[in-house]
């Protein structure tokens, strides 16, 4: 962690403390939202391979019933 910006955001007033920490969590909320999208792609991605029949399904207890 940079000593030099946590004195100089100690070193501000409360509510502009607030805001600041408000600013900081709202940008790792956007980067979440990226890799949420992302994942979210992924799954359209995946569905319309099973769809267009370039991807099967497995069935998961024919894979760890098996005797």
């Amino acid at each position: 962690m940079d000593k030099i910006l946590l004195d100089k955001a100690l070193a501000m007033p409360p509510n502009e403390r607030v805001a600041f920490a408000e600013l900081i969590l709202a940008s790792i909320d956007i980067e979440e939202n990226e890799v949420k999208q992302t994942w979210i792609d992924e799954v359209k991605e995946r569905i319309q391979a099973v769809n267009e029949g370039k991807a099967k399904l497995l069935d998961f207890e024919s894979l760890y019933n098996e005797d």
